[in-house]
């Protein structure tokens, strides 16, 4: 049997992929930093100093002096001349979000964006019932209206004023002290600012959380949709021969559908197979270095 098993191993032979990421020459993809030969969407993150497989986003700074540069496809691109929002998380997290943590990343956000829906919903319709009721004639006037106007006003120079005076002083104080509520009894200024708040967050982060759910169901990650440098790509329909062309994708557009296997199975590569689990932050499918890639993609 140990010889039979030897013959069936000399037999078998390794296929090459007939799609792969390459360089211009149709060589591997090489990270000049970690100086190995690395896998397909495989990026290299300057602070983690490492390569990391399918990263979507490194931490990210926002000083003027200071350039993260990450390593897409061999080349590098800079995410503050890209899209400077794509990271505005990233550097509140430990690390980089890669294929390891982003579905943890996803619900993060998901529930962040659910909360202040939440919370805007419940409070605004009240709140405005309660104000209505309590304005002269129950209507809501010209004159009113111009008042909460300068209250917002108020808040925001006593905002700032505060913050300055806590950074002087060394000693906390309510940031917004010294701001007049709307003189209706039973209304504190801090639900006016609770449901500002609600609506702020609730429509910016349900924002970048549509935007990472269609990522997910399209296979693709930030870093590969701001790319915009020529991508080679090494194709080579028929196996059994040595014969490969290298076709460079100068449009984005023409590179996205390149992992795209189907929304369901697209979603499972990132939520895990289990329905039960999609929705509570536990380990989601393994991590890999080999992704499937769309049998439609070149024809």
């Amino acid at each position: 049997m140990s010889l039979v098993s030897y013959a069936v191993i000399m037999s078998l032979k390794e296929e090459e992929p007939w799609l792969t990421l390459s360089n211009q020459e149709g060589g591997p993809l090489y990270c000049g930093r970690c100086k190995i030969v690395k896998p397909e969407r495989t990026h290299h993150c300057r602070e983690c100093n490492q390569c990391t497989a399918k990263m979507d986003q490194g931490k990210c700074y926002t000083q003027a002096d200071i350039a993260p540069v990450v390593i897409v496809f061999g080349r590098e691109i800079f995410p503050e001349e890209e899209n400077r929002s794509l990271c505005f998380l990233s550097n509140r997290i430990n690390g980089c979000v890669d294929q390891s943590n982003y579905k943890q990343f996803f619900l993060f956000v998901f529930y962040v964006a659910l909360y202040s829906l939440h919370v805007e919903f419940t409070l605004l319709p009240y709140l405005l019932k309660l104000i209505t009721t309590k304005m002269p004639d129950g209507k809501l006037t010209l004159g009113f209206a111009f008042k909460i106007y300068k209250i917002y006003l108020s808040s925001i120079y006593h905002f700032w004023r505060n913050a300055l005076l806590i950074l002087q002083h060394q000693k906390w104080i309510p940031l917004f002290t010294g701001v007049q509520g709307l003189g209706l009894e039973g209304v504190s200024l801090h639900w006016y600012i609770v449901c500002f708040l609600g609506f702020v967050f609730g429509v910016t982060v349900s924002g970048f959380a549509l935007t990472h759910f269609c990522f997910i169901i399209r296979n693709k990650t930030s870093i590969e949709y701001v790319a915009n440098r020529p991508i080679f790509v090494k194709v080579n329909p028929d196996p059994s021969k040595k014969e490969s062309t290298v076709v460079t994708l100068t449009d984005k557009k023409e590179f996205k559908d390149m992992y795209d296997i189907g929304c369901y199975r697209n979603w499972c590569s990132v939520m895990g197979t289990s329905p039960f689990l999609w929705l509570l932050p536990f380990k989601g499918s393994p991590t890999t270095i080999l992704f499937p890639h769309n049998p439609d993609f070149i024809t």
